[in-house]
Parts: structure tokens; sequence; C-alpha cells
């Protein structure tokens, strides 16, 4: 009897302990507004039924009183600074996850299954990978908000619309031969021009940022971005660099009109004898009309940055940094050219072929952003 009584003492230890090793807490961190933290919180409903044992806690990034755990988690798992803030991020034992994925999705159940003792999944590897024709498989898992503005920024600079108006202001400026007009009226110009594009795709971010239908809004976007990208596949291919710069006589459009006589009227505020704050401040109203009209020139691009930056939870000013790199990039060719004509008082414009080619590969590019948006925009949450 005593001997019994030892051996069953002893084997209701064993399993006790064994029931508390097979415990695992999943710390869950999520944004309010983030499409992909709404999913990991399905996907982990399910691990909840599948696996009793594990315990799912759900915390709101935002909310104060779960910043102390988030932080100390963070130095735990010894998370680069650069990705803090960034949701969904999980934790799990000695393991974290960034972002959410259907691979993901295995590597955070591989995750739970190795707290448990149990064999782990197989996963599929290099699984952010896109086909570009005649290139091949790219790998888009290294790429960060930071490449993706420097990238879309700088191709969307090549947009040959803003670069017909810049040419034109420096045609008419070099011909008077001041060096310091040059100068002073041609920065007015490019300043106001990066002021009116950023309140445009900060209009697009706080946009995305608040609607609620976000799974529709994605679709939508993916729908707009592809249409725009055969528009511009499509002028390519009929030989039209800018459609509001080449159209035949008698079928001028209202934007083609507008920006003619936004041309007109900046050559006469030039070309006038009038004090140079009263033709600084004329620029600087003609310069946001004639952007404005552009616009519609640059679409995609703004659209599909914003888009995808919105996949991140990020702070305020972290989207803001972002939009200020697209920016910079974005005028970076004509701001080139632009110093180009203040050293040399003569004006250097990117050859039409050269336009061109930029055409292509922003089309391809821009149709390859809009079907990955379509089809698998997970691709498109970089990690």
């Amino acid at each position: 009897m005593r001997k019994f009584l030892i051996i069953s003492i002893l084997l209701g230890l064993l399993f006790s302990g064994t029931v508390l090793a097979q415990d695992v807490r999943v710390d869950f961190f999520y944004g309010n507004t983030c499409p992909h933290c709404a999913d990991e919180s399905e996907f982990l409903a399910e691990m909840e039924e599948k696996y009793p044992q594990i315990e799912v806690v759900r915390m709101g990034s935002w909310e104060q009183e779960n910043l102390a755990l988030l932080e100390e988690l963070y130095n735990q798992h010894e998370v680069p600074r650069e990705e803090w803030g960034l949701v969904p991020v999980t934790f799990i034992n000695e393991y974290h996850f960034l972002g959410y994925s259907e691979n993901q999705s295995k590597m955070i159940e591989n995750g739970i299954r190795a707290g448990l003792g149990l064999p782990l999944l197989e996963t599929e590897q290099n699984n952010n990978k896109i086909k570009i024709p005649f290139i091949g498989e790219i790998d888009i898992s290294g790429f960060s908000p930071l490449g993706l503005a420097v990238v879309l920024g700088a191709l969307d600079g090549f947009n040959a619309c803003a670069m017909v108006a810049l040419g034109f202001l420096l045609a008419v400026l070099v011909a008077t031969g001041i060096r310091q007009r040059v100068f002073l009226i041609g920065s007015v110009f490019i300043l106001v021009s990066g002021i009116i594009y950023f309140i445009f795709i900060s209009a697009w971010l706080n946009l995305f940022l608040v609607l609620e239908n976000i799974k529709l809004i994605t679709v939508l976007v993916g729908l707009i971005v592809t249409f725009f990208a055969v528009f511009l596949l499509k002028d390519y291919f009929s030989g039209v660099v800018c459609k509001l710069c080449q159209v035949k006589p008698g079928k001028q459009n209202f934007f083609v009109r507008a920006e003619q006589k936004l041309f007109m009227q900046m050559q006469k505020l030039v070309s006038a004898k009038m004090s140079l704050p009263v033709t600084l401040l004329g620029v600087a109203v003609v310069a946001a009309g004639i952007n404005m009209v552009e616009l519609c020139c640059s679409f995609g691009f703004p659209l599909v940055f914003t888009k995808i930056l919105t996949s991140w939870e990020l702070s305020a000013l972290s989207y803001y940094s972002y939009l200020l790199v697209y920016i910079l990039f974005y005028m970076l060719d004509d701001f080139i050219i632009f110093l180009v004509a203040v050293w040399t008082l003569r004006v250097t414009q990117a050859s039409e072929k050269y336009l061109k080619a930029i055409k292509l590969i922003s089309g391809i590019l821009l149709l390859l952003l809009g079907l990955t948006i379509l089809i698998n925009p997970e691709l498109l949450m970089f990690k």
C-alpha cells in the first residue's frame, strides 16, 4: 500500500510537470487600424482551439498600460530599434515574429509547437518573391519603407509633365542672363512644387489611415493602380511622352488649356519689370496652379506608396518622415536640372527617348504592384 502511494504521488508530479511544461503564453501586440493584425488575431483564435494549452494575450500597441511590457519584450528579444512600433508583433518564448502573412502564420505555429514540444511543420522558404518578365524573381523580403520611398520617389520624379514645366520656366529665366534671378525664381518654383506634392500624398496617406473598410479599399487601390499602369504602357507604345504636352490641334481638354494659360501667366510675371518680392509671390501662386494641374500625370506612384506605407503601424512622425524622403527623391531630377541651369545659364532637359524608357519601366512596375495588391497584398507588407 505504501509503495502504491509513493508511485501514485510520483506519477502525479510527473504528469503535472508535463502539463506545466506545455503551457505556452503568446503575447500579441496589434494596431487598431492594421488589417494584418486583424488577420493574425483570427489565426490566433484558430490556434487557441487547436492547442488548448496556449494562452493568447492580445494587447493594443498604442495603449499606455501595455508599453512597459512591450519595451521589456523588445529588449529581451533584442529587437532592432528601427523595428520598434511596427505591428503586428508576436512574442512566444524565445521567439518573436514581426508582421503577418501566410508563410508567417506557419512560423508562428511552429513557435507554438516548439514551446509545446511538438514536431515542427514544414515552411516554404523565400515566399516573398515577385516574378518580373525577362528579369526573373526578385526577393522583396529585405525591402523597407525607406527603400520603397527612395525607389518609387525617384521613378515618380521622372514625370515628363513636371519636367516640361520646369524647362519652360528655366528657358524664360535663362534668357534674362541674370543668374541671381534664375536662382531665386527657380527656387520658389521648386519649393512650391514640393509643398503641393507633399500635401497631395499626405492626403492619400490620411485617407487610407481613416477608412475602415480596408479590404475593399485595398482592392480599389489595386484596380486603380493597374488601370493607371495600363494607360502608361498604352501611351508608351503610342509614342506619347506627356498627354498634357502632346495634343492635337482642336482636341485640347480643360487641363491642357488651363496649363497653357498658367504658362503664359508665368512668362508675363518673369518678363515684367516689377519688384522681386511681388514677382516671387506671383510665381508661387502660378506654380501652385501648374502643379495642381499636373497631379493627374503623376497619380499611380503616390497612391501605391501611401497604401503600402499604411500596412505598417507607424507613428505619425515616421509616416511623414517617409513622405519627406519620397518628396526629396521625387524632386531630385528637377533640382539637378535647376542647378545646372543656374551654373551654366543653359537649360538641360532629359531626352524624349530617356523619358519614354522611364515611362515603360514605371508602367511595368506599377502593373506588377497593382496586380500584387489585388492577388497577394501580404507580399507588400515588407518585413
